[in-house]
């Protein structure tokens, strides 16, 4: 009898353990850091390798919410932490524009256009749902009502008791006013785009599972500055335009000061010449010229001068 107790105690805890989420175990900060966040999204983690680089397209996924899920869920030598990683290459296409011949995605399940790893995957803890599918699938048993959203004429709606494919429950939690909630795959938000207000002052060494809090990249305390990055840029622009100013400024004043001695030298120069020059008369004549007496008594012999 005690040991029946034992092994139902055992068939109760993994039944639990199961039914939770992996995402439950790592917590909030195993994907965001409120004080040590390496994105927007105070996001923890991001993929360190080539900006995570879509092999399949050669173009980047950064903005879309991949770069960060390939933190964990890629092979470390690939920029990941190696948590249940997954290639790229022969993954379900992500960072592209749906081809409407294939699939209909609707806008609300696009990151600004393009497919993402939200576009199928809620993955916080409050998505119950096999695999986190914003679709309920009895735990994988019926994923083909997954699938149809997108791909609705290649499923059979009717033997899966769908009248129309808006009547599939589509599962939502990024909409803190209506809470987690499924909905129609044209009413649910998958995405919040927010300011990019967090900007790291460094690469990310090396992913790990463990809060950044606890293991924190040097650059934290001692950043690195890449003149490179826009927000650099524009601060370096803001330094360089008051620097500019001030010595504008200091321009202008040092040319008035100098106009101003200019000015006093010109009066003096006009004030010497009303005077009468070696203390004698003098006069001018209509070419120009001014002629003062030779030796100063003399009316009559005249050096000519030209003014």
């Amino acid at each position: 009898m005690k040991l029946i107790r034992i092994i139902a105690s055992l068939l109760i805890i993994t039944v639990a353990i199961l039914a939770k989420g992996a995402h439950d175990d790592i917590t909030c900060l195993g994907c965001h850091s409120a004080h040590f966040a390496m994105g927007n999204k105070a996001f923890a983690v991001k993929n360190t390798y080539n900006s995570a680089i879509n092999p399949r397209t050669g173009k980047s996924l950064d903005g879309l919410v991949a770069s960060r899920c390939l933190g964990c869920h890629q092979l470390e030598k690939f920029g990941g932490a190696g948590v249940r990683p997954i290639h790229l290459h022969i993954t379900h296409p992500i960072g592209m524009i749906p081809n409407k011949k294939i699939a209909d995605v609707p806008e609300s399940m696009l990151n600004d256009g393009r497919m993402d790893c939200i576009s199928c995957h809620e993955a916080h803890p409050s998505n119950d749902n096999f695999m986190y599918l914003r679709v309920d699938t009895d735990n994988g048993k019926t994923i083909q009502n997954f699938c149809v959203i997108c791909h609705s004429v290649k499923g059979d709606l009717k033997a899966m008791g769908i009248d129309d494919i808006s009547d599939v429950k589509v599962f939502s939690a990024m909409d803190q006013s209506a809470g987690s909630t499924t909905g129609s795959r044209e009413d649910i938000r998958v995405h919040n785009p927010t300011p990019n207000y967090i900007t790291p002052l460094g690469k990310i060494p090396k992913n790990t599972i463990t809060p950044n809090y606890l293991n924190p990249p040097k650059w934290i305390y001692n950043p690195e500055i890449d003149p490179t990055r826009p927000d650099v840029k524009l601060e370096v622009k803001k330094v360089v335009e008051e620097v500019v100013e001030k010595v504008v400024t200091k321009v202008i004043e040092e040319v008035k000061v100098v106009e101003k001695v200019i000015k006093e030298a010109i009066v003096e120069v006009e004030k010497k010449i009303e005077k009468p020059l070696n203390n004698t008369l003098y006069e001018y004549n209509q070419d120009g010229y001014m002629y003062i007496p030779s030796d100063g008594n003399s009316s009559e012999e005249y050096e000519r001068i030209r003014l």
